[in-house]
């Protein structure tokens, strides 16, 4: 008498599909964890930037992040808090990203300022969990007029070294 035939493999469901195949560092559940070092030039004044960033991939691919900057060293002090988006591809060695975020600006002994703004670059993945990248980004100061000690409209590079786990 012969043995029965196996039962059939179980469909996978959603949410135990496999991930697609790529980095693994942009895949739902992944965190970034980014450093910020710089030098920038706001209202006549020069800065030294320090800052941190997390973010998380809610999605394959899909990252909603908060990333925080102080710039110090100048006058007035600026703290700057951005909650924001980012969709990065995975193909080839490179790996395309847009974003957007909304950013507000904590200005000591002034007022407080918010700008939208949106990014785009690509990203590089020299070994498992580290990742740099090289982009552009583009702000818009919220109810800017021509008073205003800050430019309405920047565009700047952005140079990324970030932790993916």
């Amino acid at each position: 008498m012969a043995a029965p035939p196996p039962p059939p493999e179980p469909e996978p469901s959603l949410e135990e599909a496999p991930a697609p195949k790529g980095s693994g560092l942009f895949t739902r559940g992944s965190k970034r964890l980014s450093l910020l070092a710089g030098w920038g030039t706001a209202a006549g004044d020069d800065y030294l930037i320090l800052g941190a960033g997390f973010g998380y991939y809610v999605l394959n691919h899909l990252e909603l992040g908060l990333d925080y900057e102080v710039w110090l060293f100048g006058d007035p002090t600026l703290q700057r808090l951005s909650p924001g988006v980012r969709y990065v591809l995975e193909f080839g060695p490179l790996k395309p990203y847009v974003g957007a975020f909304y950013r507000h600006t904590f200005v000591s002994d002034y007022e407080d300022f918010d700008q939208v703004g949106g990014r785009l670059g690509v990203y590089l993945i020299p070994r498992r969990g580290l990742f740099a990248g090289l982009g552009a980004v583009y702000e818009r100061l919220l109810d800017c007029d021509d008073d205003s000690v800050f430019d309405c409209d920047s565009v700047y590079p952005e140079v990324t070294v970030g932790f993916a786990f």
